[in-house]
């Protein structure tokens, strides 16, 4: 073969880049808990469940001043032999948070709660370029998400849930992932216990996909490490 610089399928390093979204404690921060070596970025003090349990009482946790703070905090995590795994929990709230600091940077020139399509493109495209270093970055990546639940307002059933963020936000996650998974609680039994379950395949309503060959459309009370081999 006359072509050079290539490399075989099978010894392509292999990591997982997931975005997981779901219900308010569904159990998607103690999931991305058990990744390697994980790295948070917590947008919504989402950590503070992890104090319960002592095995991830030493997680490093940051909360961004900035998205420009996140950025380079993203390229130093790349180069950190000690961080296996960048959560950024939760996506949609680094979004906010994000478009809520470029509203006070214009307060004194306009409506700071007025934005203008150009301010949602221009935010796209900064995450874009976020999720694109993480696309080709040597570690895992779990982005967290919340769920956006679609009504039909005909016969008030459920029949769409897909991760809460703008659709061109989505399209630059999907492009980056290679699993995207939907984190359910469900009730079971009298004594309030719940079974999680975490959808990998896509159902007639729920929002899922995967490129790592799992077969089940759900797994039940799922591990990171028995799902993703880590």
């Amino acid at each position: 073969m006359q072509i050079v610089n290539f490399n075989l399928v099978k010894n392509k390093p292999h990591y997982v880049k997931a975005l997981i979204y779901g219900q308010a404690g569904a159990g998607k921060t103690r999931f991305a808990a058990d990744a390697d070596k994980p790295f948070w970025f917590d947008f919504e003090s989402s950590t503070e469940t992890l104090r319960h349990w002592p095995e991830y009482s030493d997680i490093p946790v940051k909360h961004p001043a900035s998205i420009t703070e996140l950025f380079s905090d993203i390229q130093k995590a790349v180069r950190d032999p000690d961080i296996g795994t960048v959560v950024i929990d939760s996506v949609t709230t680094a979004l906010d948070y994000y478009m809520r600091a470029e509203a006070e940077k214009r307060a004194s020139k306009r409506d700071k709660y007025a934005f203008w399509e150009a301010d949602y493109k221009y935010a796209t495209q900064v995450f874009t370029d976020l999720f694109g270093v993480l696309q080709e970055a040597p570690l895992n990546v779990v982005i967290i998400g919340h769920e956006r639940v679609s009504i039909n307002p005909e016969n008030n059933r459920v029949n769409g849930i897909y991760p809460d963020i703008t659709p061109r936000l989505q399209q630059a996650i999907t492009r980056l992932v290679n699993v995207v998974g939907y984190m359910q609680a469900k009730p079971a039994g009298i004594k309030g216990e719940t079974v999680r379950r975490l959808y990998l395949n896509r159902t007639e309503i729920i929002e899922a996909k995967n490129r790592l060959n799992i077969q089940d459309t759900y797994i039940e009370q799922p591990e990171w490490k028995l799902i993703f081999n880590d």
